[in-house]
């Protein structure tokens, strides 16, 4: 059987700026998993990565802060 795979590279910057341009205070996973069209798992660790960056910070278990 044929392995068919498509990676995706996602702009970490573009994203931030396109959260910080939000009317938004805070995130979760969730939502942002919904608006990108990815998994739960995936949108934690891209947030977690934009939170090594400065962006957002972890304000609870399930939820980032988004620093305007």
């Amino acid at each position: 059987m044929e392995k068919h795979v498509l990676t995706v590279t996602i702009d970490l910057n573009a994203l931030a700026h396109r959260l910080i341009g939000s009317k938004k205070q805070y995130i979760r996973p969730q939502e942002l998993a919904y608006e990108l069209s990815i998994s739960v798992r995936s949108a934690g660790k891209l947030l977690s990565r934009l939170a090594k960056m400065g962006y957002v910070e972890k304000w609870s278990k399930n939820l980032y802060r988004i620093k305007h």
